[in-house]
């Protein structure tokens, strides 16, 4: 049985591998870090798979306006490539959702979420017809109903009786 200490110990020596330095100063290394953000690497995780410090890379980032500002556009395009993924996923996934949720409700009523949470907390909205995890869900049926005959801008529930009188 070998420990992981002994597999990077090289067979002659005895002693620990010390990693290869990498350096940013070569256009092909530099590409590789580059592809690597774009991948959906962080840039610190990006410089951590390539063995290079985080430190040593936002050092160079300082020293070179021409590197920072392409780690910059790679790092931003990177983000905004996620974001599109997300945003379809979740388009997908309420499509494929009969349930709605807070921020659907608030798509369909023009209410806010938090408009929507108080109302549901303090009991002005029908009871979820489900939940996924601590959320709430409601067919859009129960939501139509209820937005139909809740009551209006202005009505005061503590007055209900004041009419009576």
């Amino acid at each position: 049985m070998t420990s992981e200490r002994d597999a990077e110990t090289p067979a002659t020596g005895g002693t620990p591998k010390r990693p290869q330095r990498v350096s940013l100063t070569d256009a092909k290394t530099r590409e590789r870090l580059f592809d690597l953000i774009r991948k959906g690497h962080s840039i610190s995780n990006a410089a951590a798979v390539m063995g290079v410090r985080r430190e040593t890379l936002y050092d160079l980032r300082k020293r070179d306006a021409a590197f920072a500002a392409t780690l910059k556009a790679t790092a931003d395009a990177a983000k905004e490539a996620r974001k599109i993924v997300r945003d379809a996923k979740r388009s997908a996934e309420q499509a494929s959702s009969p349930m709605w949720n807070y921020k659907r409700i608030a798509e369909e009523s023009g209410l806010s979420v938090n408009t929507l949470r108080f109302y549901n907390n303090a009991g002005h909205m029908p009871a979820p017809d489900d939940t996924s995890g601590i959320s709430p869900l409601w067919l859009p049926e129960t939501i139509t109903n209820w937005m139909a005959n809740r009551p209006g801008k202005g009505f005061r529930s503590d007055l209900k009786d004041h009419d009576a009188g």
